[in-house]
């Protein structure tokens, strides 16, 4: 779940507590349109609502440029997105050419349309949000999502405050257990014993005999009873229960009826059937614009509905929705945490797998660096000291640097792999053409993922400086030689090891005086990319390593680093970085 996400819940949150303090309708419109703009940083806004002639009447605005003060000529009559929302035209939120602007007189600080959008109760049309803007593009997805859930909330919020004002004597108290619930949803950390709660009152404000959420489980193509009061259930069925294996939406149930097994399209499921219910009423439970459920009432005897129990039940569903939509955002926060909490002890574990700290030889300076891409990545080096060899040849010093085909925790774990088995080839002093010949059958042998490893694999005498070394389609190593000041790749040829079975390694040898400098690299930093996606190549690393090749190795790295962070300014690092500086002093 990405922060942003996270502040828009916050700040839609806020906005459902603004609505929630007043029971003055107008009062909580002037509130939310604060809300609003500041949420949406749109420049100004206005609300409409439809009062019983079906007609629009402006009931809150804020920050109105001057050309549309209120009242004045260009307020009166209709507009464009009144005859939009009368159409149908506006179940999205949709960027209208203002009519009122075009026609206004005077200083519209540079306003011209509006992003408007209906507002409802799941039942009908309760008014009009327009959000003016001096902007003319299309909206993007995630602005259309967040305007889609304000348009939501305000129209919940303006049912509840008519439906507060329409409160008789004999359904007050009903009335009232309504709006505490919708207190109590906001409040509530858990789930399933809020669902109930809110079922347990939908049966009794509609003076029911049952009520239920049926959940359509698109992924398994069935519909699932996920919560219910007043149903008679199995006892020897696991919960929650399928209801229906073969459609996840019961779309052959009638939205409402006083004779549900006459009216239905096509037989009741067994379970359904098995309750024996008669009146009937339902809505859909919608987030952001999709179906993800029914919400339904019934009654063991013949009755049929009324609207204004339809409206109710709308209200209740609005609520219910709300509900599930923070719990799956709780739940994907929580899912996000776990992953952090995993990442980290990956981090830990492949951290781990680096040597502690660079080796100690007289007469020898060395240095590493590794910084991943992401929380783990797919580069390692490592140093091995290996046994004597057979001849009598005194122990032997191992670099290996090598960079996985990939990002993330897969890399990370072939990573791992690669790392354990290159170990175990060169532990034994054999040359490197065969370290990496054996390397490559043992990895075609284990791994199946379909990863790829670069290698560079060095073999040092400290005593006489002499370097042997083979390379499996790593990036060459730049050697800096003191005598003639020139810096040149240490190529050989060789593939890339887990791709074909026997490939062939070229051998290479050196030796090393005094003052000259190995640097082992992956691509990571010659890639390293600039704002104008140019990459830092290896003619700018020979460049760094020339001028600073009297420094120490720690130093030299320093260097590196600084140079090529000053090359990519702000760009993110995109690939992991690694280096080995070897220096003979």
């Amino acid at each position: 779940m990405s922060s942003q996400r996270i502040a828009e819940w916050a700040a839609l949150r806020s906005l459902t507590h603004a609505l929630n303090q007043t029971r003055d309708l107008r009062v909580a419109l002037d509130a939310a349109l604060t809300h609003i703009l500041e949420l949406t940083g749109l420049e100004a806004g206005w609300i409409y609502l439809r009062d019983e002639r079906d007609q629009f009447v402006l009931a809150a605005r804020h920050r109105l440029p001057p050309a549309l003060n209120y009242p004045g000529l260009a307020w009166q009559g209709e507009c464009a997105c009144q005859v939009a929302c009368q159409t149908g035209q506006l179940r999205e939120p949709s960027l209208i050419d203002c009519s009122r602007l075009r026609i206004a007189i005077g200083d519209k600080r540079g306003l011209s349309h509006h992003v408007s959008v209906e507002l409802h109760d799941g039942l009908r049309t309760v008014g009009l949000l327009n959000l003016a803007t001096s902007r003319w593009a299309r909206l993007a997805i995630a602005d259309q999502h967040l305007i889609a859930a304000i348009s939501h909330i305000l129209g919940t919020a303006i049912a509840q405050a008519r439906l507060y004002a329409e409160v008789s004597v004999r359904r007050g108290q009903e009335r009232r257990a309504l709006l505490s619930l919708s207190q109590e949803l906001l409040g509530s950390d858990d789930l399933e014993p809020t669902l109930q709660r809110l079922l347990r009152i939908g049966t009794r404000l509609l003076d029911a005999d049952a009520c239920a959420f049926i959940e359509a489980d698109e992924e398994g193509g069935r519909a699932i009873l996920r919560a219910c009061h007043g149903w008679e259930l199995p006892s020897d069925q696991a919960w929650p229960m399928i209801l229906d294996d073969e459609h996840p939406h019961l779309w052959y149930l009638p939205e409402r009826s006083s004779q549900l097994p006459a009216e239905t399209l096509q037989r009741l499921p067994p379970l359904l059937c098995r309750q024996n219910f008669q009146g009937h009423l339902a809505v859909p439970i919608e987030i952001g614009g999709t179906p993800i459920g029914l919400l339904m009432v019934n009654t063991v005897s013949s009755r049929t509905f009324l609207d204004s129990e339809a409206e109710l039940l709308g209200l209740l569903a609005s609520q219910l929705a709300q509900l599930i939509d923070r719990e799956r955002l709780h739940q994907a926060e929580l899912a996000r945490q776990r992953l952090e909490r995993e990442l980290d002890l990956a981090s830990e574990i492949q951290a781990s797998f680096l040597p502690d700290c660079c080796p100690l030889l007289p007469g020898w300076h060395i240095e590493a660096f590794y910084r991943a891409a992401r929380r783990v990545g797919g580069d390692f080096y490592d140093f091995i000291e290996t046994s004597p060899t057979a001849s009598g040849h005194n122990p032997r010093f191992g670099i290996v640097i090598a960079d996985v085909t990939d990002k993330g925790v897969p890399a990370a774990l072939f990573m791992a792999l690669s790392r354990t088995i290159l170990r175990a080839s060169a532990i034994d002093g054999r040359p490197p053409v065969a370290v990496l010949q054996r390397a490559n059958r043992i990895i075609l042998a284990d791994s199946r993922a379909g990863l790829f490893v670069t290698c560079f694999y060095a073999l040092l005498d400290p005593s006489t400086g002499h370097l042997t070394y083979a390379n499996g389609g790593h990036n060459y190593p730049l050697l800096y030689q003191r005598a003639t000041g020139q810096v040149t790749p240490l190529a050989a040829q060789g593939i890339v090891l887990g791709i074909i079975p026997d490939p062939q390694f070229t051998p290479g040898e050196i030796i090393l005086e005094p003052g000259d400098v190995v640097l082992f690299y992956t691509d990571g930093i010659t890639e390293a990319m600039n704002p104008q996606r140019e990459l830092f190549g290896d003619e700018r690393l020979s460049t760094v390593l020339r001028s600073v090749s009297h420094l120490s190795p720690h130093e030299i790295v320093e260097a590196i680093l600084q140079a090529v962070s000053a090359f990519v300014s702000d760009t993110p690092q995109a690939d992991d970085m690694t280096m080995v500086v070897l220096k003979r002093v």
